[in-house]
């Protein structure tokens, strides 16, 4: 029959159906499924109790009392394991056999007991009483279950116990609430398993549901358990370098990891809102938005900057009365970026300092080249000056050669002399001043018909009374009469080998000069001439750069040079539309080729070719 005992019952039963299916609909937390069948278990637990309460037959008594095993052996169980995963971490499925296999198996033995009496050796009523509550004695495998029960329940006291310790004050209350809607059933049943407690004459323990029911009704409603997910994180938050806090819906901080707290250093941010913090008012909600603000804090005595971003924590909207997701409150990051604004501002430093670079060295660029046209001015001018005496002394001479023909033919020799070493000292000015006049975009080829004997004995001959000892032998056997081109430049091919020749072999040595007709690309013919020597030779690993500018071999010593003859001579060479390559062993000697296209319309019409003056 219904009364008192029955009712608080299947208001325990209600309280436990209502706390699954509220759970159920929320959000996804760790633990959840075991939750849940934790609550269905307590509630099968809480149904047969107060069935055999209801009834008034000692059999049908007894027979809810066995049905009410499979509760009794998972609800501690599937306990045990949501708090595993809450506090935790997320156990395997396979985790949730144990319970169910346990909690049949001894289900199947209670409903058999009579043909072995492992559950309950006696049972009789307890008065005379129609529908009187019955007293069990219990067998060998009553005692096993209940402390293989009590193995669970220990570990989920310290399980529970272990996440007060750690958690922050926020989520204290959250485990607090475990430990007494944990600590009340077990309690019951501590004292009704040891003869000291019964209620209404029946175990204690499904009653309890009742209590545990509120504590969890009070906890999702108004301490808005699993809304959070309060998780045992700290693991991960604590290993985030950068500062962050968790908020509720109101602006306070339940959460923050070591690194925020040591933002706030005068007092706990814990428990207090945003805006009530010095320093971080400004990203209370309402003024953070989604995007990163940024901000600057005092820490430990010097000025830090931060990029904070306001991340929104919702709640599903399934079930509950909610028609779409809430915000339950929301996670903030303060990324430090100190050392990133201050990289910026050494990077804008530097740009503006090599700006101002450039533009010093822009300006010394423009007085370099003013001053280089005003020392090419005057070179031009120094060179005019010294080819008039120059020109005065060989005009003088070539008249005294005429006289001479006639009256003192042994002066012949001597003023042909003088003659040779006026030419020679036009050559050196024309060195002087050919590089530049190379560099010159506007410089052109003179297209002149060239007697190439001629001017190749000129050259060897004023090389040679430049250099008095020194043999050059000349084998024009095959050169061509002769070629159209610009004739000095031409020369000044000549003398720059035959004097690199001449500097750089022995005394006893002889320079050969040789020239004849060769084919070039395309069957065309063209002139070669080659100046080789038995001198110090060029290490192979620099023959390839011997023609670059201002470049000297590391072996030529202390020979006077400036390392701009040879890039002359290939510049010279290119206009004309020719090369100049060299053959060369260390110590042996080289051999420089210069080859030059016959036809005259190979003369380069456009400055350089394309060849650098590098």
């Amino acid at each position: 029959m219904l009364n008192l005992p029955a009712i608080l019952l299947l208001a325990a039963v209600l309280a436990t159906l209502w706390t699954a299916w509220r759970s159920w609909v929320l959000p996804p937390f760790p633990g959840r499924f075991n939750f849940v069948a934790m609550q269905l278990s307590a509630s099968w637990w809480a149904t047969a109790a107060a069935i055999e309460i209801i009834v008034p037959a000692p059999a049908d008594k007894l027979f809810w009392a066995e049905m009410a095993w499979l509760g009794i052996v998972c609800t501690p169980s599937f306990w045990a394991l949501f708090l595993w995963s809450y506090t935790r971490e997320e156990v395997a499925a396979r985790w949730r056999l144990v319970p169910a296999v346990v909690g049949m198996a001894t289900w199947a033995a209670a409903l058999t007991n009579d043909s072995h009496r492992l559950i309950y050796t006696a049972v009789h009523p307890v008065s005379d009483t129609p529908g009187a509550a019955l007293v069990y004695s219990h067998g060998l495998l009553f005692f096993v279950v209940t402390i293989y029960l009590y193995a669970f329940m220990v570990m989920s006291i310290v399980v529970t116990a272990n996440g007060v310790q750690r958690a922050t004050p926020a989520y204290r209350t959250h485990y607090l609430g475990f430990l007494v809607a944990m600590a009340v059933p077990w309690v019951a049943n501590v004292g009704y398993v040891t003869g000291n407690l019964t209620l209404f004459d029946f175990d204690p323990t499904p009653f309890s549901f009742l209590l545990m029911g509120a504590v969890f009704y009070w906890l999702i409603t108004r301490r808005r358990l699993f809304d959070l997910l309060p998780v045992a994180r700290d693991a991960l938050l604590d290993a985030v370098p950068d500062p962050v806090l968790v908020l509720d819906a109101d602006g306070t901080v339940v959460e923050a990891n070591p690194a925020a707290l040591a933002l706030v250093r005068d007092r706990q941010p814990l428990g207090h809102r945003l805006a009530e913090l010095p320093g971080l008012s400004v990203l209370a909600p309402g003024g953070c938005t989604a995007a990163p603000v940024p901000l600057t804090l005092d820490c430990d005595g010097g000025l830090r900057s931060f990029e904070a971003t306001r991340v929104p924590l919702t709640s599903g909207g399934r079930g509950g009365g909610r028609s779409g997701p809430r915000e339950v409150g929301c996670l903030l990051m303060l990324r430090d970026v100190t050392h990133r604004r201050r990289t910026e501002a050494r990077l804008e430093d530097t740009v503006r300092r090599l700006d101002l670079a450039r533009l010093e060295a822009e300006e010394r660029l423009v007085a370099e080249q003013e001053a280089k046209r005003a020392l090419k001015g005057f070179l031009s001018m120094t060179a005019h000056e010294f080819k008039t005496p120059l020109a005065i002394i060989d005009g003088a001479a070539q008249i005294l050669l005429l006289d001479a023909e006639m009256k003192a033919p042994g002066m012949l020799p001597r003023l042909e002399k003088i003659r040779r070493a006026v030419r020679r000292q036009v050559n050196i000015l024309d060195t002087c001043l050919a590089d530049d006049r190379l560099s010159d975009p506007a410089f052109a080829l003179r297209r002149d018909p060239l007697n190439l004997p001629a001017l190749l004995r000129a050259a060897a001959a004023a090389q040679g009374d430049a250099a008095p000892g020194r043999r050059i032998e000349l084998d024009l056997t095959d050169c061509p009469a002769g070629m159209t081109g610009d004739g000095p430049m031409l020369e000044l091919c000549v003398h720059n080998l035959l004097n690199n020749a001449l500097k750089y072999s022995p005394a006893g040595s002889p320079v050969r000069l040789r020239a004849w007709i060769g084919e070039g690309p395309g069957g065309q013919s063209e002139l070669a001439l080659s100046v080789a020597d038995q001198g110090i030779g060029i290490p192979a690993a620099e023959v390839e750069r011997v023609f670059d500018r201002f470049f000297r071999a590391t072996n030529t010593g202390t020979a006077a040079g400036s390392g701009v003859g040879l890039n002359m001579v290939r510049r010279i060479a290119a206009l004309h539309g020719g090369t100049v390559t060299v053959d060369s062993r260390l110590g042996v000697g080289s051999v420089f080729t210069l080859r030059l296209p016959l036809r005259q319309e190979a003369l380069c019409e456009e400055g350089m070719a394309g060849m650098p003056a590098e």
